[in-house]
């Protein structure tokens, strides 16, 4: 018995200490970066000009930026003239990493890949935190795992793209959010203010979440009879600074009020029009128009496509809002957004308000994909919060089973 005993207190400490190893954020961190850099390691070499240079607008902008032509030139074979297709601070960073090291070099592709993995990797640490703070330290665990691990989210990573730093951008921004409804100091505010406008600057959708976030705050202050109006006022004020300079300069530049990019009517075109003619290597309409002019005649095909047909738009816009949820094809995407999705009607019966803002992020960021057009990447900023309540959906699953997830306190 005594030797039974002494067994089951031996392998009560190996699991505490497995438990502990699990949640070290700094092994999250390490493995995160660990498998994007492999993931690297086996996608460079074959494909590094044709799938991380030639084809992208932000890689383009960075070249004419470290060439001396500044923030123009989205895309190959277009006329050196000064662009807003793109937000600016993703093109400015890799227009640093140029010039730092080398123009379209091998050793400034891995410095960006490098970055992008460890923008990924700090997600992963901040996903573990929010969602303990959230939901609680299993569905933390379990997300902040699969984000680090899964295929899907590591080659994305490789990519040189923005989506990585606005995961990052995201996850800082809802961690604050959970800290603003509990403080009225003036200097949170502020910061959550700048770095909405930092984030919007980087992903032009993820400016479309700042409202509601703003307004849940303003709700759950008034529900418990305060008022945070003047935090929240100056939270915006800052928000509209960080942003304002960017406005400024287009308008400067193409004499009309640009708030941050003029692609919506390119992209409303591309998946509301069926203008398979369209490429970014073939762009003989856009140098004889134009930039402005030619997102104008884009959105106008666009809209009269959309007015003509208004039935296959509806049915395009249906499709759209299941694959944004499910591609790729053949993934496990399909089961972990049904998870996520039942993950957030749990929340919302359990936690109420407190889970309004991972509901906020579910509905309102893909929206603007629904109306244009579906990628596998767009998702990825929030993928973060759709893992985390697809882990939720899973611990409490296997704790309504009558199988409770019995850990040991760390």
């Amino acid at each position: 018995m005594l030797r039974y005993n002494a067994y089951r207190m031996q392998n009560a400490r190996l699991i505490r200490s497995l438990w502990r190893l699990v949640q070290s954020p700094a092994v999250i961190f390490l493995t995160a970066i660990v498998i994007r850099v492999w993931a690297a390691s086996r996608i460079l070499p074959s494909h590094a000009w044709d799938y991380f240079y030639q084809r992208n607008e932000a890689v383009h902008i960075a070249w004419a930026m470290a060439t001396g032509h500044g923030f123009s030139s989205p895309w190959p074979n277009t006329l050196l003239l000064p662009t807003a297709q793109q937000p600016p601070i993703y093109p400015v960073l890799l227009a640093a990493i140029f010039k730092l090291f080398g123009v379209y070099s091998y050793r400034s592709l891995w410095i960006a890949i490098a970055l992008n993995a460890t923008f990924a990797a700090l997600t992963a640490v901040l996903l573990l935190r929010i969602g303990k703070r959230a939901f609680n330290p299993q569905a933390a665990t379990l997300a902040a795992w699969f984000w680090s691990c899964l295929p899907l989210e590591a080659a994305a990573s490789v990519r040189l793209w923005e989506s990585s730093l606005s995961a990052l951008l995201l996850i800082i921004l809802l961690s604050l959010l959970l800290r603003l409804k509990d403080s009225p100091q003036t200097s949170r505010w502020i910061i959550f203010g700048s770095l909405g406008g930092l984030a919007a600057l980087t992903n032009t959708t993820l400016l479309a979440l700042m409202p509601f976030f703003w307004l849940w705050l303003w709700y759950v202050y008034r529900r418990r009879g305060e008022s945070c109006n003047r935090v929240l006022w100056t939270s915006f004020v800052f928000c509209m600074l960080v942003i304002s300079p960017w406005i400024v300069r287009n308008y400067a530049v193409f004499h009309r009020l640009i708030p941050i990019r003029d692609n919506f009517g390119l992209e409303l075109w591309v998946g509301n029009g069926h203008d398979t003619d369209f490429s970014i290597l073939k762009v003989t309409e856009f140098n004889q128009l134009g930039e402005i002019p030619f997102m104008e005649s884009k959105r106008q095909r666009a809209l009269q496509f959309i007015q003509a047909h208004p039935a296959e738009f509806l049915r395009a816009m249906a499709w759209r809002s299941v694959r944004f949820w499910v591609a790729p094809d053949g993934s496990a995407w399909p089961w972990i957004s049904l998870l996520a999705w039942a993950g957030l009607f749990l929340a919302l019966k359990r936690k109420g308000l407190n889970a309004v803002p991972f509901a906020i992020v579910m509905t309102v960021f893909p929206i603007v994909y629904y109306v244009t057009h579906a990628h596998v990447t767009y998702r990825y900023p929030i993928e973060p919060e759709i893992l985390l309540l697809a882990g939720y959906t899973l611990v409490t699953a296997v704790e309504s089973l009558g199988q409770p997830l019995r850990i040991a306190k760390s």
